[in-house]
C-alpha cells in the first residue's frame, strides 16, 4: 500500500471537538478534509435539496435491523439520499482524505486503506466545550440529544452500534489534549502507514 492512499474516518461524541481535530489532522497529513462539504457535494451532484439532506442527518429514526432500511432494501427517500451520500464518500475515498461522520467508517468498511477513529470524552469536558463554542445551547440537553441522534442514525443505516470499540481501529479520549489530540492521531496514522507498507 502506498503511503498517500490512507483514508481516515472519524466518528465522535458531541462536544469532543471532533470537527476541529479532524481538520487539524488533515492539515498535518496534508490531505483534504470533508465534513458538511459532503452534503453540499451530494446535493449538487444529484440535484437534491441540501436542506433536506441536512434534515435527514439530524433526525432520529427508530433503529431497524440492517437490510430493512439500508442498501439491500426497497429504500424510502431518506435511504436513497443516504445511498447517494455514500456514493460521494466512496468517490472521495479514492484519494487520501479525512472524513468526519456520515457513517463513513461503515461505508468504507471494504476499503483496505481505511483507518477508522472514534473520539470520546468525559461529560464534563464536552459540556465545557459546548459552553465555549455554542453558548446558546444547553450543554446537558445537547450532549444527550445529539449522541442519541447519532447513535440512532448509525444504527438505522448500518445495523451496528455507534461508538462500540470493536467497530473502529482506534478510540481516543480527547479531554486530556483537546485540539492537540490531532498531533497524536497524526503520529499514530503515520506509524500505521509505515507498518502497512512493510506488509
Amino acid at each position: 500500500m502506498k503511503k498517500q492512499d490512507m483514508v481516515i474516518t472519524i466518528s465522535r461524541e458531541y462536544g469532543t471537538g471532533g470537527h476541529d481535530i479532524g481538520k487539524r489532522l488533515a492539515a498535518l497529513l496534508d490531505v483534504p478534509f470533508y465534513d458538511s462539504e459532503i452534503v453540499k457535494m451530494t446535493a449538487r451532484q444529484h440535484n437534491l435539496d441540501e436542506d433536506r439532506l441536512n434534515e435527514m442527518e439530524n433526525q432520529s429514526k427508530n433503529p431497524l435491523p440492517f437490510g430493512l432500511g439500508g442498501f439491500g432494501a426497497v429504500a424510502d427517500s431518506d435511504d436513497r439520499m443516504f445511498i447517494l451520500q455514500s456514493q460521494t464518500i466512496l468517490e472521495l475515498a479514492q484519494k487520501p482524505c479525512v472524513i468526519v461522520g456520515r457513517c463513513a467508517d461503515y461505508v468504507l468498511q471494504d476499503n483496505p486503506n481505511r483507518y477508522s477513529i472514534f473520539l470520546y470524552s468525559s461529560l464534563k469536558a464536552r459540556m465545557e466545550n459546548i459552553k465555549k463554542f455554542h453558548p446558546e445551547q444547553n450543554p446537558a440537553t445537547e450532549t444527550v440529544k445529539m449522541d442519541r441522534r447519532r447513535a440512532a442514525y448509525y444504527k438505522y443505516h448500518t445495523g451496528q452500534e455507534w461508538g462500540k470499540p470493536s467497530n473502529y481501529h482506534l478510540c481516543m479520549d480527547t479531554s486530556t489534549l483537546g485540539p492537540k489530540t490531532a498531533q497524536v492521531l497524526a503520529d499514530v496514522v503515520r506509524a500505521v502507514q509505515q507498518e502497512r507498507e512493510r506488509t
